[in-house]
């Protein structure tokens, strides 16, 4: 999972810790009338913040067949990022917008 922040960074997301609850079918609702989860609590980790963009990031998403992802925000840039199964890093920035990307 990869997520963007107004915190000017972007974070993916290690989900391997996530454990399925048992949920029966139909609405999921908890004893007290409020929804249930669907998943653990913090079993969710990051595992990378990517840092670069001067403002705020307002998306970020995953290339569907390489290890990249790419990032728009109110810096007016787009930036490309490369994972490995150690790190991350900025592969490239784009600019050219005259405004805000989103």
């Amino acid at each position: 999972v990869v997520s963007a922040s107004l915190d000017t960074t972007v974070r993916v997301w290690d989900t391997t810790g996530l454990r399925r609850k048992n949920v029966r079918s139909g609405p999921p609702t908890s004893q007290n009338g409020r929804d249930a989860e669907l998943f653990g609590g913090m079993d969710a980790v990051v595992k990378y913040v990517l840092e670069g963009h001067d403002r705020g990031v307002n998306w970020a998403a995953f290339h569907p067949t390489q290890s990249l992802i790419a990032s728009g925000a109110d810096d007016r840039s787009l930036k490309l990022w490369r994972m490995s199964d150690t790190r991350a890093w900025e592969v490239d920035s784009m600019r050219g917008h005259s405004n805000n990307v989103s």
